[in-house]
């Protein structure tokens, strides 16, 4: 009972670490390629944020650090963001892992730290979560690192050892890794728990907001212009108002149930299910109706984090005898040997048994367990058929060769039906036909070209039988020393970092508790920008605005450099207005007393253009704009109209103004405000 309830708090297993690292590089490629579109406006010395005004506007609060600082021009962070998309595909499929999650981590905090004002609450659940796996070994599985390692060993030279599917026991592993190491680790609580205060933090926040006592704040949220999505800003006006009001509670509740199953350390695969799935609808939820960057699609892949070895065991137990198949493969060819060693490798679900071309008196078939018994060898599987092409035989005994052979070899893997599908189209099959009759014809000089000799394995000088000697289990002092040293030094990082974590959230949440955050502290949490305020949509409002810029070209006419269009002062028809997350951060903050320094950068960008005025003539370019922040009114559900305009403060004026001229007062100074 002592080991579940330890490994239930500080174990997480391998393959949830390697579904979540898929999960999370595939969510990170999809930020960068969202800020790739707005390279030029939000990154580049040439957008709303130059390199020095940036730097000298945080002289006073340090603790900011970016490697893209270094790039100015446009082509310069063309150039960053493909290194940083290079760092995700390789932490993606698994290669140097450790190496490139380190990376990837350096390029997540640059990217948010390049540009502060973009910054939100999804930049901090991300880093936060990357920075507490960099402990664990996610490319233990479904990686190119763990491929490379089970393919040195074992060695399996004929059809007897690819054939043999003993699971390696628990107390097998421990026996190899037990002196000096453990795969247990305060990291993998410290994961665990970050979920859990994200979502609780989220409910106490919550939980004294009235709109998500009475079910609206969903309603509320999606009409605020800059975080609605497209699809949420669509729903908004079609979908019935009981929908939105589930979806509340349906959120509400998911943030208590949560933080509250995960620590339950019995009925595991029920519990730590049921929280992965409630998370995994959360952070869907959120993600497709909201415009909250990463903080969605962040939680989405953190559910990974929560399934059980349980389910996982009852996964890979799962057998479809429709999907087996017999591999019958040339025996004397080394690239052969290797392919089937990592079919292996690949077959999960056990649905494929192998079989040399030189034993044709049956036929090796598995069935359900992994069991492999011997079967009648089919009439058309001949001596002069298996020594040209591969041979995949299914259950009923039909016979494919060559490209078809393939496909159906692929189908019998995981996630195989697709491509296997793909592979036997029309003209796609007569490619794969073709290119595989090549490759059989040199398979025997493609065997020596790249080292591997008959049996599949590296030549290799013979070895002296007088001075080898026998191996040995024994593991050196040398190398238990080191890994007590570096598991040590693993824990009281993870240790330090959870700790100056939990007072930031402490800080900055309604937590019933309070942390010292001594300096170390702070440093740790404010320079990797793990702020930690988890008050995702509170509140939702019942006022709110939108930037508007009454610009006019140098033809005359009206325009809003933002949009392309005619400035639009009514809010009710601001729902064209989809800049997205990026911008719309940024405009928030921009229009705000706090973050005035920094608008003088933006007025000299928008003197040169905008974001919709990039690469238009001449004369369709701004001679003069006047910048407006306009507040508006939400209705409660069921009320019309949804948006009221309210008040309209102008922020900064550029050499003519506008051509509408809403508002003639001149602005003297940055903070003069006008409101009607």
């Amino acid at each position: 009972m002592g080991k579940k309830i330890r490994d239930h708090f500080l174990r997480i297993d391998a393959r949830s670490l390697g579904l979540f690292r898929i999960a999370f590089a595939l969510v990170l490629i999809g930020d960068l390629f969202r800020r790739w579109a707005w390279v030029r406006e939000l990154y580049s010395n040439e957008g709303v944020l130059p390199n020095h005004n940036h730097l000298f506007n945080l002289r006073d609060t340090g603790r900011v650090w970016s490697f893209l600082h270094a790039f100015s021009t446009p082509g310069e962070n063309h150039f960053a963001f493909v290194l940083i998309l290079l760092a995700y595909l390789f932490f993606l499929v698994g290669y140097k892992t450790r190496v490139f999650h380190a990376l990837s981590l350096l390029c997540l905090v640059s990217l948010g730290s390049r540009n502060i004002l973009l910054e939100n609450v999804g930049n901090h659940a991300a880093v936060a979560l990357l920075f507490f796996t960099l402990f664990l070994p996610l490319g233990s599985r479904f990686s190119i690192d763990a491929l490379a390692r089970s393919m040195r060993a074992p060695d399996e030279k004929d059809a007897a050892a690819l054939n043999d599917r003993t699971r390696v026991t628990e107390a097998e592993i421990a026996a190899t890794r037990a002196p000096g190491w453990s795969p247990v680790s305060l990291a993998a609580l410290a994961v665990t728990l970050q979920i859990a205060l994200i979502l609780l933090s989220s409910a106490l926040w919550h939980r004294g907001a009235g709109p998500w006592r009475d079910g609206s704040a969903i309603h509320y949220g999606l009409w605020v212009e800059r975080w609605a999505s497209d699809l949420g800003a669509a729903a908004r006006a079609s979908a019935p108002a009981g929908l939105f009001r589930g979806l509340t509670w349906l959120l509400f509740a998911a943030e208590w149930a949560v933080p509250v199953l995960v620590l339950i350390p019995v009925a595991r695969r029920v519990t730590r299910g049921i929280a992965a799935g409630l998370l995994a609808v959360y952070g869907l939820t959120i993600a497709l109706l909201f415009s909250l960057g990463l903080y969605g699609w962040t939680l989405v892949a953190a559910a990974a984090l929560l399934i059980p070895d349980e389910s996982w065991d009852a996964l890979a137990r799962r057998f479809s005898p429709s999907r087996v198949r017999t591999v019958i493969y040339d025996a004397d060819c080394g690239v052969c040997l290797w392919t089937a060693r990592l079919l292996k490798r690949l077959d999960a679900h056990r649905h494929l048994a192998f079989q040399g071309n030189d034993d044709l008196d049956g036929m090796w078939a598995i069935e359900a367990g992994g069991n492999v018994v011997r079967k009648e060898l089919p009439a058309a599987v001949t001596p002069a058929l298996v020594e040209g092409t591969v041979v995949a035989v299914d259950a009923q005994g039909n016979v494919a060769t060559r490209g078809r052979a393939a496909a159906e070899i692929i189908r019998a893997l995981p996630l195989g039906g697709l491509p296997s599908a793909l592979m036997r189209l029309p003209g796609v099959s007569a490619l794969l036909d073709a290119l595989y009759d090549r490759f059989a014809a040199r398979r025997m000089k493609i065997s020596v070209a790249v080292g591997m000799d008959a049996c599949g394995l590296p030549q290799r000088e013979p070895a002296d039988p007088i001075e080898s000697e026998p191996p040995t289990d024994e593991v050196p002092p040398a190398v238990r020393l080191r890994r007590a040293i570096s598991g040590s030094v693993r824990e009281i990082g993870v240790a330090f970092l959870f700790l100056a974590t939990l007072a930031q959230t402490a800080k900055e949440n309604p937590l019933p508790f309070a942390i010292p955050q001594p300096q170390p502290f702070v440093a740790a949490v404010t320079w990797p920008r793990m702020l930690a305020r988890w008050d995702v949509l509170v509140p939702p409002p019942a006022e709110d605005g939108a930037f508007v810029i009454d610009g006019q070209n140098r033809k005359g006419a009206s325009i809003d450099p933002l949009t392309g269009k005619e400035p639009v002062f009514e809010p009710e028809q601001m729902a064209s207005r989809r800049l997205g997350q990026l911008w719309n951060d940024y405009l928030y903050r921009i229009h705000l007393k706090e973050w005035e320094p920094y608008q003088k950068a933006f007025r000299d960008y928008l003197a040169k253009g905008g974001p919709a005025l990039e690469g238009r003539p001449t004369d369709e370019q701004l001679a003069g704009f006047d910048a407006y922040w306009i507040k508006y009114t939400i209705a409660p559900p069921g009320s019309a109209p949804a948006r009221a305009a309210v008040a309209r403060d102008k922020l900064f004026t550029h050499s003519r103004g506008g051509r509408l001229g809403v508002d003639r007062l001149p602005i003297l100074r940055p903070d003069v405000k006008r409101q009607e």
